[in-house]
Protein backbone atom coordinates (compact mmCIF):
# COMPACT_ATOMS: atom_id res chain seq x y z
CA UNK A 1 0.00 0.00 0.00
CA UNK A 2 1.32 3.58 -0.91
CA UNK A 3 1.02 5.37 2.33
CA UNK A 4 1.56 8.60 0.41
CA UNK A 5 -1.24 8.04 -2.01
CA UNK A 6 -3.39 7.22 1.75
CA UNK A 7 -2.44 10.85 3.38
CA UNK A 8 -3.31 12.27 -0.40
CA UNK A 9 -6.29 11.19 -0.38
CA UNK A 10 -7.30 11.29 3.46
CA UNK A 11 -6.25 15.11 3.17
CA UNK A 12 -8.65 15.43 -0.20
CA UNK A 13 -11.41 14.02 1.52
CA UNK A 14 -10.63 16.29 5.12
CA UNK A 15 -10.76 19.98 2.70
CA UNK A 16 -14.17 18.17 0.79
CA UNK A 17 -15.52 17.33 3.76
CA UNK A 18 -14.92 20.75 6.15
CA UNK A 19 -16.01 22.53 2.51
CA UNK A 20 -19.61 20.32 2.74
CA UNK A 21 -20.02 21.20 6.66
CA UNK A 22 -19.75 24.63 6.40
CA UNK A 23 -22.05 25.16 3.63
CA UNK A 24 -24.53 22.68 5.80
CA UNK A 25 -24.18 25.19 8.81
CA UNK A 26 -24.62 28.26 6.64
CA UNK A 27 -27.33 26.83 4.78
CA UNK A 28 -29.04 25.64 7.95
CA UNK A 29 -29.10 28.90 9.55
CA UNK A 30 -30.48 30.75 7.14
CA UNK A 31 -33.38 28.22 6.56
CA UNK A 32 -34.14 27.68 9.81
CA UNK A 33 -34.02 23.83 9.01
CA UNK A 34 -32.49 21.89 12.32
CA UNK A 35 -31.85 18.55 9.82
CA UNK A 36 -29.67 20.39 7.82
CA UNK A 37 -28.02 22.21 10.68
CA UNK A 38 -27.11 18.74 12.15
CA UNK A 39 -26.13 17.33 8.74
CA UNK A 40 -23.70 20.03 8.95
CA UNK A 41 -22.29 19.61 12.54
CA UNK A 42 -22.04 15.76 11.41
CA UNK A 43 -19.38 17.13 8.47
CA UNK A 44 -17.70 19.20 10.80
CA UNK A 45 -17.38 16.30 13.19
CA UNK A 46 -15.93 14.00 10.25
CA UNK A 47 -13.85 16.74 9.22
CA UNK A 48 -12.01 16.72 12.59
CA UNK A 49 -12.08 12.80 12.92
CA UNK A 50 -10.83 12.81 9.07
CA UNK A 51 -7.39 15.22 10.37
CA UNK A 52 -7.04 12.95 13.05
CA UNK A 53 -6.63 10.01 10.21
CA UNK A 54 -4.47 12.18 8.39
CA UNK A 55 -2.30 12.60 11.45
CA UNK A 56 -2.02 8.98 12.33
CA UNK A 57 -1.06 8.27 8.78
CA UNK A 58 2.17 10.37 8.66
CA UNK A 59 2.91 8.39 11.89
CA UNK A 60 2.26 5.32 10.76
CA UNK A 61 4.63 6.07 7.65
CA UNK A 62 7.67 7.14 9.92
CA UNK A 63 9.73 4.47 11.82
CA UNK A 64 9.90 3.25 14.95
CA UNK A 65 11.52 4.87 17.86
CA UNK A 66 12.63 4.32 21.30
CA UNK A 67 9.47 5.43 23.09
CA UNK A 68 7.10 3.73 20.58
CA UNK A 69 9.54 0.16 19.48
CA UNK A 70 6.57 -1.57 18.01
CA UNK A 71 5.46 1.90 15.39
CA UNK A 72 2.49 3.69 15.33
CA UNK A 73 -0.38 1.31 14.37
CA UNK A 74 -2.25 1.67 17.99
CA UNK A 75 -3.08 4.89 17.09
CA UNK A 76 -5.47 3.65 14.58
CA UNK A 77 -7.68 1.98 16.42
CA UNK A 78 -7.79 4.62 18.76
CA UNK A 79 -8.74 7.39 16.06
CA UNK A 80 -11.53 4.93 14.91
CA UNK A 81 -12.74 4.28 17.98
CA UNK A 82 -13.03 8.19 18.82
CA UNK A 83 -15.18 8.45 15.02
CA UNK A 84 -17.66 5.45 16.30
CA UNK A 85 -18.02 7.29 19.65
CA UNK A 86 -18.57 11.08 18.17
CA UNK A 87 -21.09 9.46 15.54
CA UNK A 88 -22.82 7.92 18.23
CA UNK A 89 -23.49 10.56 20.54
CA UNK A 90 -24.14 13.23 17.84
CA UNK A 91 -26.80 10.61 16.89
CA UNK A 92 -28.39 10.82 20.38
CA UNK A 93 -28.19 14.09 20.35
CA UNK A 94 -30.33 14.33 17.13
CA UNK A 95 -32.74 11.98 18.07
CA UNK A 96 -33.66 13.73 21.47
CA UNK A 97 -33.61 17.27 19.29
CA UNK A 98 -35.97 15.69 17.05
CA UNK A 99 -38.60 14.58 19.09
CA UNK A 100 -38.51 17.80 21.14
CA UNK A 101 -39.36 19.50 17.42
CA UNK A 102 -42.28 16.88 17.30
CA UNK A 103 -43.51 17.61 21.08
CA UNK A 104 -43.30 21.97 20.18
CA UNK A 105 -45.17 21.67 17.00
CA UNK A 106 -42.74 21.38 14.23
CA UNK A 107 -40.68 23.98 12.59
CA UNK A 108 -41.48 26.09 9.26
CA UNK A 109 -38.61 25.84 6.91
CA UNK A 110 -37.64 27.59 3.69
CA UNK A 111 -38.40 24.52 1.71
CA UNK A 112 -36.77 25.87 -1.82
CA UNK A 113 -33.33 26.39 -0.41
CA UNK A 114 -32.74 23.17 1.32
CA UNK A 115 -34.61 21.16 -1.47
CA UNK A 116 -31.87 22.63 -4.17
CA UNK A 117 -28.54 22.00 -1.09
CA UNK A 118 -29.54 18.69 -0.54
CA UNK A 119 -30.01 17.40 -4.36
CA UNK A 120 -26.42 18.93 -4.63
CA UNK A 121 -24.92 17.59 -1.93
CA UNK A 122 -26.83 13.84 -2.87
CA UNK A 123 -24.93 13.83 -5.83
CA UNK A 124 -21.34 15.19 -4.93
CA UNK A 125 -21.51 13.08 -2.03
CA UNK A 126 -22.22 9.98 -3.52
CA UNK A 127 -19.77 10.26 -6.26
CA UNK A 128 -17.01 11.12 -4.01
CA UNK A 129 -17.99 7.82 -1.90
CA UNK A 130 -17.62 5.70 -4.63
CA UNK A 131 -14.57 7.33 -5.83
CA UNK A 132 -12.88 6.66 -2.89
CA UNK A 133 -14.08 3.34 -2.71
CA UNK A 134 -12.61 2.69 -6.19
CA UNK A 135 -9.24 4.30 -5.48
CA UNK A 136 -9.15 2.48 -2.17
CA UNK A 137 -8.87 -1.27 -4.12
CA UNK A 138 -5.70 -0.23 -4.94
CA UNK A 139 -4.04 1.41 -2.03
CA UNK A 140 -5.80 -1.20 0.50
CA UNK A 141 -5.94 1.13 3.38
CA UNK A 142 -8.42 0.47 6.43
CA UNK A 143 -7.98 4.09 7.83
CA UNK A 144 -9.57 5.06 4.44
CA UNK A 145 -11.72 2.06 3.94
CA UNK A 146 -13.46 3.16 7.49
CA UNK A 147 -13.56 7.39 6.68
CA UNK A 148 -15.55 6.65 3.77
CA UNK A 149 -18.00 5.02 5.70
CA UNK A 150 -18.50 9.33 6.89
CA UNK A 151 -19.20 9.88 3.08
CA UNK A 152 -21.78 7.09 2.96
CA UNK A 153 -23.68 8.28 6.18
CA UNK A 154 -23.19 11.93 4.92
CA UNK A 155 -24.54 10.64 1.12
CA UNK A 156 -27.61 8.64 2.55
CA UNK A 157 -28.33 11.97 4.94
CA UNK A 158 -28.39 14.12 2.16
CA UNK A 159 -30.98 11.76 0.02
CA UNK A 160 -33.03 11.54 2.92
CA UNK A 161 -33.36 15.19 3.25
CA UNK A 162 -34.05 15.41 -0.46
CA UNK A 163 -36.94 12.61 -0.14
CA UNK A 164 -38.35 14.53 2.81
CA UNK A 165 -38.15 18.03 1.65
CA UNK A 166 -39.88 16.96 -1.19
CA UNK A 167 -42.39 15.41 0.43
CA UNK A 168 -43.03 18.58 2.47
CA UNK A 169 -43.52 20.58 -0.36
CA UNK A 170 -46.20 18.19 -1.69
CA UNK A 171 -47.73 18.78 1.24
CA UNK A 172 -47.42 22.02 1.44
CA UNK A 173 -48.57 22.45 -2.11
CA UNK A 174 -52.10 20.32 -1.35
CA UNK A 175 -53.09 22.12 1.20
CA UNK A 176 -51.88 20.33 4.04
CA UNK A 177 -49.14 22.66 5.65
CA UNK A 178 -49.30 21.97 9.09
CA UNK A 179 -47.97 18.49 8.82
CA UNK A 180 -45.13 19.75 6.76
CA UNK A 181 -43.96 21.46 9.61
CA UNK A 182 -43.07 17.72 11.10
CA UNK A 183 -41.28 17.09 7.87
CA UNK A 184 -37.67 18.79 9.62
CA UNK A 185 -37.73 16.91 13.17
CA UNK A 186 -39.00 13.70 11.76
CA UNK A 187 -36.07 13.57 9.82
CA UNK A 188 -34.08 14.38 12.18
CA UNK A 189 -35.23 11.28 14.12
CA UNK A 190 -34.83 9.37 11.00
CA UNK A 191 -31.39 10.40 10.56
CA UNK A 192 -30.53 9.54 14.16
CA UNK A 193 -31.99 6.12 13.85
CA UNK A 194 -29.83 5.27 10.36
CA UNK A 195 -26.75 6.60 12.10
CA UNK A 196 -26.96 3.65 14.92
CA UNK A 197 -25.34 0.92 12.42
CA UNK A 198 -22.51 2.77 11.11
CA UNK A 199 -21.20 4.17 14.20
CA UNK A 200 -21.45 0.41 15.72
CA UNK A 201 -19.94 -0.72 12.89
CA UNK A 202 -17.15 1.03 13.28
CA UNK A 203 -16.70 0.96 17.09
CA UNK A 204 -17.12 -2.55 17.27
CA UNK A 205 -13.76 -3.57 15.71
CA UNK A 206 -11.66 -0.43 17.06
CA UNK A 207 -13.17 -1.40 21.03
CA UNK A 208 -11.66 -4.76 19.98
CA UNK A 209 -8.27 -3.20 19.12
CA UNK A 210 -7.94 -1.37 21.39
CA UNK A 211 -9.04 -3.84 24.48
CA UNK A 212 -6.71 -6.21 22.77
CA UNK A 213 -9.05 -9.16 21.89
CA UNK A 214 -7.14 -11.96 19.80
CA UNK A 215 -9.09 -11.73 16.60
CA UNK A 216 -11.00 -14.95 16.05
CA UNK A 217 -9.44 -15.53 12.23
CA UNK A 218 -6.54 -15.18 13.05
CA UNK A 219 -6.07 -16.92 15.96
CA UNK A 220 -7.68 -20.07 14.26
CA UNK A 221 -4.82 -19.48 11.32
CA UNK A 222 -2.32 -19.79 13.38
CA UNK A 223 -3.61 -22.30 15.72
CA UNK A 224 -3.98 -24.41 12.50
CA UNK A 225 -0.71 -24.13 11.09
CA UNK A 226 0.92 -24.75 14.29
CA UNK A 227 -1.40 -27.98 14.66
CA UNK A 228 0.12 -29.28 11.13
CA UNK A 229 3.69 -28.44 12.00
CA UNK A 230 3.44 -30.09 15.17
CA UNK A 231 2.58 -33.20 13.09
CA UNK A 232 5.14 -32.94 10.47
CA UNK A 233 8.25 -31.75 12.65
CA UNK A 234 7.51 -33.94 15.77
CA UNK A 235 7.00 -31.12 18.49
CA UNK A 236 6.12 -31.67 22.26
CA UNK A 237 4.09 -28.46 22.58
CA UNK A 238 3.67 -25.06 21.42
CA UNK A 239 1.69 -21.96 22.50
CA UNK A 240 0.36 -19.05 20.28
CA UNK A 241 -0.57 -15.54 21.24
CA UNK A 242 -1.87 -13.05 18.35
CA UNK A 243 -3.30 -9.26 19.16
CA UNK A 244 -4.07 -6.92 16.21
CA UNK A 245 -3.73 -2.71 15.91
CA UNK A 246 -5.60 -1.35 13.19
CA UNK A 247 -3.58 -3.51 9.84
CA UNK A 248 -1.06 -4.45 11.98
CA UNK A 249 -0.75 -8.02 13.75
CA UNK A 250 1.39 -9.19 16.03
CA UNK A 251 1.80 -13.17 16.13
CA UNK A 252 4.06 -14.68 19.21
CA UNK A 253 4.78 -18.24 18.64
CA UNK A 254 6.72 -20.56 21.20
CA UNK A 255 7.65 -24.01 20.67
CA UNK A 256 8.35 -27.16 22.76
CA UNK A 257 11.17 -29.69 21.14
CA UNK A 258 11.23 -33.00 22.76
CA UNK A 259 14.53 -34.14 24.56
CA UNK A 260 15.84 -36.35 21.71
CA UNK A 261 14.72 -33.59 19.28
CA UNK A 262 17.78 -34.03 16.47
CA UNK A 263 19.16 -30.55 16.40
CA UNK A 264 22.22 -30.24 14.27
CA UNK A 265 22.27 -26.71 12.85
CA UNK A 266 20.80 -23.31 13.83
CA UNK A 267 19.46 -23.38 10.03
CA UNK A 268 17.49 -25.64 10.86
CA UNK A 269 15.45 -23.66 13.26
CA UNK A 270 15.55 -20.89 10.61
CA UNK A 271 14.27 -23.22 7.56
CA UNK A 272 11.04 -24.53 9.99
CA UNK A 273 10.88 -20.62 10.60
CA UNK A 274 10.22 -19.86 7.09
CA UNK A 275 7.92 -22.56 6.52
CA UNK A 276 5.54 -21.31 9.46
CA UNK A 277 6.20 -17.68 8.27
CA UNK A 278 5.10 -18.57 4.33
CA UNK A 279 1.80 -21.05 5.69
CA UNK A 280 0.60 -18.11 7.92
CA UNK A 281 0.58 -15.80 4.95
CA UNK A 282 2.43 -13.17 2.82
CA UNK A 283 4.86 -11.06 5.16
CA UNK A 284 4.92 -7.59 5.08
CA UNK A 285 5.51 -4.21 7.12
CA UNK A 286 2.05 -5.00 8.89
CA UNK A 287 2.90 -8.19 10.51
CA UNK A 288 5.26 -8.72 13.39
CA UNK A 289 6.08 -12.27 13.49
CA UNK A 290 8.34 -14.45 16.59
CA UNK A 291 8.94 -17.70 16.51
CA UNK A 292 10.90 -19.03 19.38
CA UNK A 293 12.17 -22.51 20.29
CA UNK A 294 12.99 -23.72 23.75
CA UNK A 295 13.11 -27.56 25.20
CA UNK A 296 11.64 -26.32 28.81
CA UNK A 297 8.05 -25.81 29.56
CA UNK A 298 8.25 -23.51 31.54
CA UNK A 299 9.07 -20.56 29.14
CA UNK A 300 5.80 -21.09 27.69
CA UNK A 301 3.69 -21.15 30.59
Amino acid sequence: MSNRGEQSLLKQSTFLMFAVAIAGICTGFVTGAESILFDGFFSLVATFIKVLMLITARLIAKESNHRFQFGFWHLEPMVLLIEGSFLLLIAIYAFLNGVSGIITGGREIELGMVIIYAAVFTVVEFGYFFYVRYRNRTLKSSLIQFDNISWLVDAMLSLGLLVSFLIALLLKSHGYGQWAMYVDPLILILLALSMLAPAFKILRPALRDVLGIAPDQLDDMVRQVMEAAMVEHGFEDYMSYVQKHGRARFIEIHIVLPADYRLETVGQLDAIREQISVRLGQSDATRWLTICFTGDRKWIA
